[in-house]
């Protein structure tokens, strides 16, 4: 069972990468039932293509993902970050069934139950497949031995079946996957024409001089914008004011949870009366960690390490000296010496890292007691090292690790290696396999002392946790509309924050800690709704729904201000252009003297990049650039920020070439590059996803 254990280690992460993309193609009719526990549409996570994705369905789903996940790691732990990223990837997997998934059915791409067995048996068998059933010696693959495996796997527990199973169609999917995307990169083609045009678009430079009137020149109030005017930009400019997703924001107050006078004062005399019995203990270590808030620190410090007031109080004190109480920050100390000695100050090591597989840490322990041995019987240790060591980096020096001060490795290999003498070779276990040591030189021994402190935070009592929420809530139910909620803060002297671009599937709100109930919350109220108060984290939060932007064209006014931005800076433009107009300038010298301005010279313009000297990113100017010709003068042109006008004074032609296979190549490699990402998005929205999962999560 060796191997099935090799692949059970790999076949979590593989599902898990294919999985986001692929797996559910084929998983999906094993949860398709799409019957809610909720009964109608309340079940419903979300939609892709107009298939539902259920709760129940949904949450099988992320079950096989953490099975997995658990198989792959070894580990039945699994925090909050995981879950929710394997809810992503569940979520992922169903919207790939509903559009690549979909693709893969319409052409047909497949893979023969042959094609699967030359996957695994084959010449060319897929790397995971041959890494599980590779010599470990020789790096050899055997394919005898995956034969062999195969035949017994009826007999095989149901687990390891399953488990296989899996496996197989997670490479399965992989190579329907790759079939899909050689398919469209090879349907990619670029002509010479289209070769030459990107050639010369690329080489192709001009030199002008220009003159820009900038809009700021002309005072916003002068400018008259009318209803009609947004509503006819609007309609005009629809797409530009489109968004995928809903969004919305909030403005909101805290009420932050901090200690009051009497919490510190009872930290104080807590502190006070400990720092007695702190000097008569007898077992300062037993004292620290019964009493403190942090454990006992066994580091020996050298000198200069330390405080500036604990180094020069204790380095040189008798054992038993204390210094305190104190405060750091808004922590309460107590420093008490309790032990010195005479260690070197660095040590120079070698290693070998011998990695522990599957959770046998003995096995790990025997091999580095053979090595040990064939070492003592005249075998070399830097030989060694470079065939057995885990540790790549110092394995190919031999194993050597330099030299190094106390502290700067983990703590069983520090103290081995400070501790032991020179020529010894211990073995240790650390969280990254069992090391076979061997000390190769110890620096200099200093003095270094062993400091035992006393901790205790000022945090803040129930009952200031109690008064502050009362603050809180007695805010929310009595300013529970906008007007009121405004109102009060401008009275109170709050501080109102804003958050925009709240995303109903959000974990995090910048300076809020776990803010799901508050999100939650968001995507329920109305606009003008004032909140309950939340806890999250270290202070209680009211918010106010300010503004919400649902998924598609954003009406004219959710867009007001960004619209009526934009008409004023069309009428500037117009009245600056007919500035321009007037002037009846045929040259730029002329056009400059009459407007009063100073024109410009930029070189090296070129097409594909829309940057003017001067300018800044300005792709009008440098269309309108490339469509003139050398010594002419341009018409007025609707700028960044200001209206511009452009004379060419030349171009420089690229060096004619008869050959275009390299551009050629290059820009077939381009849409090569891009050909899934820009497939995948087409689908995407193509499919009018609806993502529902903010509403159980």
């Amino acid at each position: 069972m060796a191997v099935i254990g090799s692949i059970r280690k790999r076949v979590g992460l593989l599902i898990g990468f294919i999985g986001v993309s692929l797996l559910a193609f084929i998983l999906g009719d094993v949860f398709s039932s799409g019957a809610g526990i909720f009964g109608g549409n309340s079940d419903v996570v979300g939609e892709v293509a107009d298939e539902k994705v259920h709760y129940s369905e949904f949450e099988k789903r992320v079950e096989m993902l953490t099975e997995n996940y658990r198989i792959n790691t070894q580990s039945d732990n699994i925090d909050q970050n995981t879950q929710d990223m394997l809810r992503e990837q569940a979520w992922g997997m169903f919207v790939n069934e509903n559009t690549l998934g979909v693709e893969y059915k319409k052409l047909g791409i497949s893979v023969s139950s042959e094609e699967l067995y030359e996957m695994c048996t084959g010449a060319n068998p897929h790397p995971q497949v041959k890494q599980a059933f590779s010599d470990p010696n020789t790096g050899q693959f055997d394919a005898a031995s995956v034969v062999k495996f195969l035949k017994n796997l009826p007999n095989a527990d149901e687990k390891t079946q399953r488990q296989w199973r899996q496996f197989e169609d997670a490479i399965r999917e992989e190579r329907i996957a790759s079939k899909y995307k050689d398919m469209l990169k090879a349907g990619l083609f670029v002509t010479n024409t289209e070769a030459k045009e990107a050639y010369t678009e690329a080489q192709r430079t001009a030199s002008i001089s220009y003159l820009r009137l900038d809009y700021n020149t002309i005072a916003d109030s002068t400018v008259k914008v009318e209803e009609s005017d947004l509503k006819a930009y609007h309609s005009a400019n629809a797409a530009k004011y489109k968004q995928t997703e809903s969004i919305r924001k909030i403005e909101y107050v805290t009420f932050d949870i901090t200690p009051s006078a009497e919490d510190r004062q009872e930290v104080t005399e807590w502190i006070n009366r400990k720092a007695t019995e702190f000097a008569e203990s007898t077992n300062d270590i037993n004292f620290v960690n019964q009493y403190s808030d942090v454990p006992f620190d066994s580091t020996y410090h050298a000198k200069g390490s330390l405080t500036a007031t604990l180094d020069t109080s204790l380095f040189n004190a008798p054992v038993g000296k204390m210094v305190g109480p104190y405060m750091d920050g808004d922590i309460f100390k107590i420093s008490k010496l309790v032990a010195d000695r005479f260690i070197p100050d660095s040590v120079k090591a070698r290693h070998i890292l011998i990695s522990i597989e599957n959770g046998d840490t003995t096995k790990a322990r025997n091999t580095a007691d053979s090595l040990k041995s064939a070492i003592k019987r005249g075998a070399k240790f830097a030989d060694l090292a470079q065939v057995f060591s885990k540790d790549p980096g110092s394995g190919a020096k031999g194993g050597d690790l330099g030299w190094f001060r106390s502290g700067a490795m983990v703590k069983p290999f520090n103290d081995a290696c400070f501790e032991g003498k020179k020529g010894d070779m211990p073995i240790v276990t650390s969280q990254f396999g069992v090391h076979l040591i061997e000390i190769m030189d110890k620096g200099v021994p200093s003095k270094q002392i062993q400091v035992a402190t006393l901790e205790r935070k000022v945090e803040a009592s129930q009952k200031t946790y109690d008064n502050i929420y009362g603050k809180a809530n007695q805010f929310a139910s009595m300013n529970n509309t906008a007007i009121l909620f405004d109102s009060a803060c401008i009275k109170q002297g709050l501080n109102k924050r804003i958050a925009d671009n709240i995303r109903e599937t959000d974990k995090n709100i910048p300076g809020l800690e776990s803010p799901r109930e508050l999100v939650r919350w968001v995507y329920q109220a109305k606009k003008g709704d004032v909140s309950k108060a939340f806890s999250l984290g270290e202070k209680y939060v009211i918010a106010k729904l300010v503004d919400i932007k649902d998924k598609g064209t954003l009406p004219l006014e959710s867009v007001r201000e960004q619209v009526t931005a934009e008409v004023r800076k069309d009428k500037k433009a117009e009245i600056l252009a007919e500035k321009i107009k007037a002037a009846g300038a045929t040259t730029m010298e002329a056009l400059a003297q009459k407007l009063n301005v100073n024109s410009s010279d930029a070189d090296a313009i070129n097409f594909q990049n829309p940057y003017i000297q001067g300018l800044g990113n300005e792709n009008k100017a440098v269309g309108t650039i490339f469509g003139m010709k050398a010594g002419s003068l341009s018409k007025p042109i609707k700028g960044e920020n200001g209206v511009i006008v452009i004379f060419v004074k030349s171009f420089t032609e690229p060096a004619a070439i008869t050959d275009y296979s390299a551009n050629i190549k290059q820009l077939v490699d381009q849409r090569k590059s891009r050909s899934e990402y820009e497939v995948f998005n087409a689908l995407k929205e193509k499919a009018n996803i609806e993502d529902n999962r903010g509403k159980f999560y």
